[in-house]
């Protein structure tokens, strides 16, 4: 409690907000509903614009009062995202059935309401990912939501000459899925005030009794959460190419393409987090992208690069 408002916290999704923001959002829904029902008319804020404010504010907003205040409304982390449904880095105990059971179960909500908008312009599309080696992202996920990879010899790639792995999983379009959400809670009458939270006791000064916290890395000041750790990624944007319907991730490099351009990708910064982009890093993810899909060996230079994703 803070001076009397109920607050649920929804951050630190570890890179995974867009691909589990629909099952995240059902756990606060229920969280809310259970501490308030709709015929209190109790009114809620949710702290931040990102995909996990504004998926939660849709499966709230038929029913309470919602309004969104965040210091950017839009262009936000989310909104740079490469976009493919997998659980990327997200870590839980393993060794706890219970939090193995809670992870599986946001990952069946999420997916399945990710695939309940395919061709209803939300973005989403189902894409075969193609991996050199089984991908410890996708072993994580139940098989009932993406089945076993299929093995192609080789990989239908011109000049990598390499076998491997085909996933069944989908792509979830930022720039189209995020401004579908937007566009639809204004016309549920959610209304946005762009407002920079910059400690606890300002929250006090909402009207809104229910307060929900998707404020992401911000949560790392606004909360005092030292236990947050910021990852900075780049994300090279290339001009959009409409024949390539796969994506592909191997380990030092990813490849998405969208309808509004091929992401490439690759770096994984811990402790970084600022948003400044460095060109030698993108010239550097261009280069081990171009090497892989060449069929040439990672280059001594990156063997041991601290910044590369890797298996992560």
């Amino acid at each position: 409690m803070i001076r009397e408002k109920f607050v649920v916290h929804n951050y630190g999704h570890g890179g995974a907000g867009i691909s589990m923001s629909w099952g995240c959002a059902d756990v606060v829904a229920k969280i809310v509903r259970g501490y308030a029902s709709p015929s209190e008319q109790k009114s809620i804020a949710i702290l931040g614009a990102g995909v996990m404010g504004l998926t939660a504010a849709t499966l709230l907003s038929p029913d309470y009062k919602v309004t969104i205040y965040a210091e950017r409304l839009t262009c936000t982390t989310s909104d740079i995202a490469g976009g493919q449904w997998a659980p990327s880095v997200i870590k839980y105990d393993e060794r706890d059935p219970a939090a193995k059971a809670r992870f599986e179960d946001i990952l069946r909500t999420a997916y399945r309401m990710h695939e309940q908008r395919i061709g209803r312009g939300f973005g989403v599309s189902i894409r075969i990912n193609y991996t050199k080696a089984k991908s410890d992202t996708f072993a994580k996920v139940p098989p009932d939501l993406i089945a076993k990879p299929t093995w192609f010899e080789p990989l239908p790639f011109k000049h990598m000459a390499s076998n491997g792995w085909g996933y069944r999983t989908l792509l979830v379009e930022p720039p189209v899925f995020l401004p579908r959400l937007r566009n639809d809670l204004v016309k549920q009458g959610v209304q946005s005030v762009q407002k920079l939270f910059k400690n606890v006791a300002q929250l006090a000064e909402l009207s809104e009794t229910i307060v929900i916290n998707c404020t992401g890395l911000g949560s790392k000041t606004l909360f005092a959460d030292n236990q947050l750790q910021p990852i900075k990624g780049h994300l090279v944007l290339l001009p959009a190419q409409p024949s390539l319907t796969w994506l592909f991730s191997n380990g030092s490099t990813y490849v998405f393409p969208r309808e509004d351009h091929v992401v490439v990708g690759g770096s994984y910064e811990e402790n970084m987090n600022d948003e400044i982009p460095d060109p030698k890093r993108c010239q550097d993810i261009m280069r081990i992208a171009k090497d892989v899909f060449a069929g040439r060996a990672l280059a001594k230079e990156f063997e041991d690069a601290p910044w590369l994703l890797r298996n992560k």
